[in-house]
């Protein structure tokens, strides 16, 4: 059964996308081979660097696998630098 998780994130998203910057950073969490949907995405920062954008994000992901192997499997995924996943209920 789907289970939803919420995580705090920091995604590199470069610069000089076609869609906007919120849009870019979702398609980027939801490539990751685990997350089956990206139920709710809210931007809560931005860092500029010289290529790319910092983009820190509070999520709430739909997968099959447990918090341990998303865990794994966001923090192997290219473009994202952090997960923290948060434990209790996902926020709606």
């Amino acid at each position: 059964m789907s289970e939803p998780v919420d995580a705090r994130l920091t995604l590199r998203v470069p610069r000089g996308g076609r869609k906007d910057l919120r849009e870019e950073a979702r398609e980027r969490l939801a490539r990751v081979e685990t997350v089956e949907r990206v139920e709710a995405f809210d931007v809560t920062g931005v860092r500029p660097g010289l290529n790319d954008l910092r983009v820190h994000a509070r999520s709430t992901v739909t997968c099959e696998t447990d918090a341990a192997a998303l865990d794994a499997s966001l923090a192997a995924a290219v473009g994202i630098e952090a997960v923290e996943l948060l434990g209790g209920e996902p926020e709606r």
